[in-house]
């Protein structure tokens, strides 16, 4: 094939040689001043800060909180939000607080707020309440003051963090145990797990005692499933879709809120999760009360039959219950000589309603179900119980 170009002539796309030089050198020029012109935003774009000192990265906003790791002067991290005199940073793969004033960040950097990120973000069964440092999520008056020790009995307990009071009932023909939770923070309401995540497992006794639980009960297992969303005191431990089970939410507030699969949003979700507005979440269900707190007339599930169950059951922020029926004919602690039938998710939507609870959750149940108390099983779970991969726990903050 002939060069387009031959001695200065005229090629068949009607140029010449000299003149498509000169037009792409024009073209390279005009693009490489674009490019340098576009620097300048682009380093003022930068979200990165440099640590002035030696510092901690912390999991939580407090110069007591855990310490996640510690970084040396000169590390660079990712700047996500102001929190007070704290910024939430990311290093690496870790997400956590440093304080500001140890930071050398850019004075041209908008760092947005945190309550400007949760305020534009969707969270169903989430108002505006945001508690001060320091305040008390429950009313105080179930607490006792600073400094008081502890009053136990063989069914309640009641500190300066914490009030816990266990009544016993029989309704649908078996025993149901309720426990009614104050606490003063979220610190006291905890996962606690067997091992490691997806790690083995362990009775409820051995995981409740390795976590200085007060109280515990069956969590959700969903260890067993393959997808969900899972979050375990504020650290996420999964995070991909499941649109076939309701999710629960306990968001870092103290509220929390049940979301129909159905209305649920994956991508409100991670940012919530991003924000650091969930504490807990939970994935068995389903749901056992509508918007209004009522019981529902129909619950389509594959276990709706008479079962044990664990549920928790939320009144208000720091106002909490854990709800356990025994069943599958174990004998009864209320009345000696009967057995427990356990309840159907209807009759268990109806009691839950009658604890005036304005939301409740269905946890994991059957043969799994049990609830922990003052260093003992503390209802009749069938065989004892089977091991468990997690537990949902009430403790004295760490």
């Amino acid at each position: 094939m002939k060069s387009l170009y031959t001695n200065g002539e005229i090629s068949r796309y009607g140029n010449k040689p000299e003149d498509t030089v000169k037009k792409r050198a024009i073209a390279w020029l005009a693009a490489l001043i674009i490019l340098i012109s576009a620097i300048p935003d682009a380093i003022g774009a930068s979200d990165s800060a440099v640590t002035l000192t030696t510092l901690k990265l912390r999991k939580e906003p407090s110069a007591t909180a855990k310490v996640l790791d510690t970084y040396k002067k000169g590390t660079e991290v990712t700047v996500l939000e102001m929190d007070g005199d704290w910024v939430k940073v990311r290093v690496g793969k870790r997400t956590g607080y440093m304080m500001a004033e140890y930071l050398d960040i850019p004075e041209d950097l908008e760092i947005p707020d945190k309550e400007e990120i949760a305020a534009g973000i969707s969270a169903p069964g989430r108002t505006d309440f945001r508690p001060e440092p320091g305040q008390s999520l429950c009313d105080t008056a179930y607490l006792l003051d600073e400094g008081q020790e502890p009053i136990i009995t063989n069914s309640s307990y009641q500190s300066a963090n914490v009030f816990i009071d266990i009544r016993s009932d029989r309704q649908f023909n078996t025993d149901v145990f309720v426990a009614d939770i104050y606490i003063r923070s979220l610190d006291s309401f905890q996962r606690g797990l067997a091992n490691k995540w997806k790690n083995g497992t362990a009775k409820i006794t051995k995981i409740a005692e390795q976590h200085g639980a007060l109280l515990a009960m069956t969590s959700d297992s969903a260890e067993n499933l393959d997808w969900g969303w899972v979050i375990m005191n504020g650290e996420t431990m999964r995070r991909t879709r499941n649109n076939k089970r309701d999710l629960c939410v306990l968001y870092t507030n103290g509220e929390m809120a049940v979301i129909p699969a159905a209305e649920l949003v994956h991508e409100d979700i991670a940012a919530l999760a991003e924000a650091g507005e969930i504490w807990q979440t939970f994935l068995f269900g389903p749901s056992l009360l509508d918007k209004d707190g009522k019981a529902f007339k129909e619950i389509k599930s594959t276990i709706g039959i008479q079962n044990p169950r664990s549920v928790i059951g939320y009144y208000e922020p720091g106002h909490y219950c854990f709800v356990q029926v025994d069943g599958r004919k174990t004998p009864s602690q209320v009345e000696p000589g009967k057995k427990n039938k356990g309840m159907t998710l209807i009759e268990l939507s109806q009691y839950m309603e009658s604890l005036g609870c304005k939301a409740a959750y269905n946890l994991d149940g059957g043969q799994s179900s049990v609830m922990f108390f003052n260093g003992k099983i503390h209802s009749t779970p069938q065989n004892g119980s089977r091991r468990l991969g997690d537990v949902v726990l009430i403790a004295e903050p760490k």
